[in-house]
């Protein structure tokens, strides 16, 4: 059960394109370690389309194969900043504003301490990355993005940039091209992703991506396995799914339905 890992009460897939099926008995093996529940997929990048999906993008086609406008917006990007790999030492000290910044605009309060910050960037247990966009006149950190590499693919774990950087310099955009350019050509890894179909759809990130840069879905099979208490619960309020308010909840049925393809 190498492949799967607890996170935020759960036990998901640390490696999605290698899992399988598994059974009741597995997940009850996994529960019996921790966490409320087992979310496991499988049948990886088929061709039919499903209700649970990874976006992911694994062709690096270089700047000639975006959009023009998406072309000249790059541009401007990588005139006017420095996009590259950091030292966690650089991160810490020069990201810590910046990514509360770009939280900001979210209006829950999704900001971070100094030591929380410092314990997020140095708390990895290898293969995380660090990225900053700095404006080559200023040196201001203007854009960030934190990736894990696991075995042969790379999550991007976060991205964001400072909302009242110039909205002409389109940070964003060099940082997404110099990121696939490094692991897609670079390290030859299997894709870049960014992450799983969002349970809350609260950002538009992925949308972005498939448009902007070519990125795809990425079309799997989603199993869901509970404690049995929340097992009962979640059975209980399912057909009332579309009339809860409460929003863990309501996630937690809107997932229960992709895995039940409804």
């Amino acid at each position: 059960m190498e492949q799967f890992r607890l996170y935020k009460g759960g036990w998901v897939n640390s490696v999605p394109h290698k899992n399988e099926r598994i059974d009741r008995s597995k997940a009850r093996t996994l529960l019996k370690e921790g966490g409320m529940f087992v979310k496991n997929v499988f049948n990886w990048d088929k061709k039919e389309e499903s209700s649970f999906w990874y976006v992911i993008k694994d062709e690096y086609g270089g700047i000639d194969e975006l959009p023009a406008k998406v072309r000249n917006q790059v541009r401007k990007s990588l005139k006017t900043y420095d996009i590259r790999l950091v030292s966690s030492e650089e991160m810490q000290e020069k990201g810590f504003e910046l990514f509360n910044e770009s939280r900001a605009r979210f209006g829950d309060d999704l900001s971070v301490t100094k030591e929380q910050w410092a314990k997020r960037v140095n708390g990895g247990k290898g293969g995380q990355d660090f990225w900053l966009a700095i404006d080559k006149e200023t040196g201001k950190a203007e854009g960030f993005g934190i990736n894990h590499i696991i075995e042969d693919y790379c999550s991007y774990v976060s991205m964001g940039v400072n909302p009242d950087a110039p909205k002409s310099t389109y940070p964003m955009y060099g940082l997404i091209l110099e990121m696939n350019r490094y692991y897609l050509e670079g390290r030859k890894l299997k894709y870049v992703c960014d992450g799983a179909r969002s349970i809350t759809e609260h950002s538009n990130i992925q949308p972005f991506l498939e448009e902007k840069f070519k990125f795809r879905k990425a079309y799997c099979d989603l199993q869901m396995f509970y404690k049995p208490w929340l097992s009962l619960i979640v059975n209980v309020l399912f057909p009332f799914r579309k009339i809860i308010k409460q929003k863990k909840i309501q996630a937690l049925l809107y997932q229960e339905s992709m895995s039940r393809k409804r």
